[in-house]
């Protein structure tokens, strides 16, 4: 292969040169700090705690795209790593000791990874510098050139990210796709507007604008961003960033289906959809007007995320709200007495499409460190938007650890299971006295996956390079012992173990470490084979006992939690959307279904993000789990949408116009808890029909209003009912995935 086609090979496998640079980065403060310590400062110990938080950032942590942040985040680490190390020494004389220190820490580090991608990020690093420690010799006399190693390395890695050849940013953040987003809904807005108006174009340009928006709201999904660069901290920006990303969806999602009932030119009906009632009638000046109200909104939301332009008025969302609630109330001539339903289905889709302007609005604000104006609860209602961006930081993530502080937590399983192998490699390199025991503890780390299979898919790999790096490593001891060859050697390893190893994967990365390794204590101990065969010895030991902990702690990882978390969150999700009907209709009081169901929710969402990224299962195969986990959220986010926007009761209270859509709702939580049971069962054994919706909802709006209803209520009868159609609809759509015959589901 030529020069040409290595640059080539090179450009598409690393664009930016991002991971050299970042390579010989790590290797100048590597060489800089290692060097230093032994002969400059005559300390090997503090030699050796530098150079392996070099190792630390270089090959265990995963940190954010950019400079700032990574600075950030290493600072942010840095106290930590100090009381592991302090914890990791005074609990190194004594096996047990060190073995339950390892147990605390292990758990503790891997689960505070719960509050955030970046948390999770650098728990393996952190994990390092409490194993590093734990070993022996046992001198706690050298603990301050153990802590001056490791923040001097640390400190010159921050200034190194900032200022030696930064990285120039190409990702596109969140906060950009958000407002990217914006844009395009608000685009389709306007031209849905031009419809409602009658001044439609009857050229492409409707069903550009849509493709359009649908493209750039597709693009918030977390698939499309590295696990650090995803909004899904328990933090309040992070939070804001979801419910705007929910806005934005539910903005298109009603959009599409209006564009559908406006005979939008090239519009078609969206998945789960129910056919329009008719067709919407005369121009409307009113719903025209609204909702370009709302796209103004929504282009000004997305505005204020990028920090672009004047910040859009604190108190916009308040009165755009106020707006949309005298809308929904206010009588339209002769349809306040007789209004038809295509009129009134026309009306509840608009007014749905618009009320996630403010919510949007709000969200873009709390993203941007804006104020925002203080909604206070409605009475009667329990939950209120935004109620996250008035509580303390640190209420937040208990809240989150909380959540996950349970067996059925594919967070707990995964902290539960690196925390008892890493105490069990801890024991056993204690007691069979292995050279350079921390290697077994090292092996097992970077090993152990969240799956067995995984596990063992890493094995082959991991032991092939370590055999191959052994092999070099070797061939060199047995030319020459001589330190100064090694002090040679040694930044060549660093730029191989740091670049080559994540560009060609973990056999080679594995070989490079190992090659690294044998060129570090070569020079701090005595050159001999030894080295290598402590390292032959220790990979192996770990990886058996990282196979035995994948094997026997949940061996089936996300997988297997998948299916049982995914299940009672669609059960919790359909018992709170009976629930929301019966709250909202003044039948029943608030039992805390909902709030259940967003329990259930942080779990799967979890085993579903776990799963996404172990090795494909075939026993899952013929379940589409995004349809599952979308129903669940149609259905929580629905209801929780329905309460906060419009407290209960309606006054719908009489059985001839509420019971037939309790009983609907009654129907539809059944047919749910039933796929849901035989889901979490491992299978399905009848077919479950979707319960059709009842056909008298003319005759009740008459009953209503001839009862003394308003329009507003004969809206949210409407709004309610067509809510229950569309999830009947993902109902089905659930069903034929589990027989296998899959169609294409865009997910949004």
């Amino acid at each position: 292969m030529g020069s040409r086609a290595v640059v080539a090979w090179l450009s598409r496998r690393d664009p930016g040169y991002r991971i050299i640079r970042r390579a010989v980065r790590l290797t100048l403060i590597g060489v800089l700090v290692f060097y230093g310590g032994i002969y400059l400062l005559d300390s090997t110990t503090m030699a050796l705690y530098s150079v392996f938080t070099v190792f630390a950032v270089g090959v265990l942590a995963q940190l954010p795209a950019t400079p700032r942040e990574r600075a950030r985040v290493l600072i942010t680490a840095l106290p930590v790593t100090w009381v592991l190390v302090v914890a990791g020494t005074l609990l190194a004389g004594n096996i047990w000791a060190a073995a339950g220190g390892m147990v605390v820490v292990g758990f503790v580090v891997a689960f505070i990874g719960v509050g955030g991608p970046r948390l999770a990020g650098v728990a393996a690093g952190l994990q390092l510098f409490y194993i590093l420690s734990s070993f022996g010799p046992y001198a706690p006399g050298t603990l301050g050139e153990r802590l001056a190693g490791v923040t001097v390395s640390a400190l010159l890695l921050i200034l190194a990210e900032l200022v030696l050849w930064p990285d120039r940013v190409t990702l596109v953040s969140y906060p950009r796709r958000l407002a990217a987003a914006a844009d395009a809904v608000a685009d389709f807005l306007d031209v849905l507007a031009d419809a409602l108006s009658g001044r439609v174009d009857p050229g492409p340009e409707p069903a550009r604008r849509q493709a359009r928006a649908g493209r750039a709201v597709d693009q918030l999904a977390f698939e499309e961003l590295p696990p650090t660069e995803r909004p899904t901290s328990a933090g309040r920006r992070d939070r804001a960033m979801r419910d705007a990303a929910v806005a934005l969806r539910e903005a298109l999602d009603f959009g599409d289906r209006l564009a559908v009932d406006t005979a939008l030119p090239g519009s078609s009906a969206p998945v789960g959809a129910p056919p329009p009632p008719g067709t919407p009638g005369t121009p409307d000046s009113d719903l025209d007007w609204l909702l370009r109200q709302g796209a103004d909104q929504i282009r000004a939301a997305g505005r204020t995320l990028v920090g672009q332009g004047k910040p859009a008025d604190a108190a916009e969302p308040l009165r755009l709200h106020r707006l949309i609630e005298e809308i929904w109330a206010r009588p339209r001539g002769e349809q306040a007495q007789e209004p038809g339903l295509a009129r009134l289905w026309l009306d509840a889709i608009v007014l749905r499409v618009v009320e996630q302007a403010p919510i949007l609005n709000t969200a873009a604000r709390i993203v941007a460190r804006l104020p925002i104006t203080r909604m206070k609860p409605e009475p009667g209602q329990r939950h209120h938007p935004f109620e996250y961006a008035h509580r303390p930081m640190v209420a937040l993530y208990w809240q989150r650890y909380r959540v996950h502080l349970t067996p059925r937590s594919v967070h707990f399983q995964g902290a539960a299971r690196i925390a008892l192998a890493l105490a069990t490699a801890r024991v056993v390199a204690g007691y069979l006295n292995l050279d350079h025991g921390f290697w077994v503890l090292l092996a097992t780390l970077t090993l152990l996956r969240t799956s067995a299979a995984d596990t063992r898919t890493t094995l082959r790999p991991a032991v092939i390079g370590t055999v191959l790096g052994a092999a070099a490593g070797a061939g060199l001891l047995l030319v020459t012992d001589r330190p100064e060859v090694y002090r040679g050697i040694l930044p060549v390893a660093m730029v191989l173990a740091f670049a080559v190893g994540p560009l060609l994967g973990l056999a080679w990365g594995q070989g490079f470490v190992t090659l690294l390794l044998t060129a570090l204590f070569a020079q701090i101990g005595p050159a001999s084979l030894r080295i290598v065969q402590a390292r032959f010895t220790d990979v192996l030991v770990g990886a058996v006992i990282g196979v035995l902990a994948g094997l026997l702690l949940w061996p089936r990882g996300g997988g297997g939690e998948l299916r049982r978390s995914l299940a009672s969150y669609l059960d919790a999700a359909a018992a709170s959307t009976e629930e929301t009907v019966d709250v909202l209709t003044g039948r029943q009081p608030d039992r805390g279904e909902l709030g259940r169901a967003h329990r259930a929710m942080v779990l799967a969402e979890a085993s579903m993000i776990q799963y996404q990224a172990e090795q494909p299962a075939r026993r899952n195969e013929g379940v589409d789990w995004s349809a599952v986990l979308i129903a669940g959220h149609e259905m929580v986010r629905g209801g929780q949408a329905r309460r906060d926007l419009r407290p209960p009761p309606y006054p719908l209270l009489t059985d001839e116009v509420a019971g037939p859509l309790d009983d609907f709702a009654h129907r539809v939580r059944g047919a749910y808890g039933d796929v849901a049971d035989q889901l979490g069962r491992g299978g399905r054994a009848n077919s479950v029909t979707p319960p059709p919706g009842p056909d008298d909802l003319a005759a009740r709006l008459r009953t209503l209003l001839r009862i003394g209803g308003t329009r507003a209520s004969a809206l949210d009868l409407v709004d309610l009912e067509v809510w229950l159609i569309c999830l009947t609809a993902h109902l089905n759509r659930i069903q034929t995935e589990i027989d296998g015959t899959s169609t294409e589901l865009p997910l949004r």
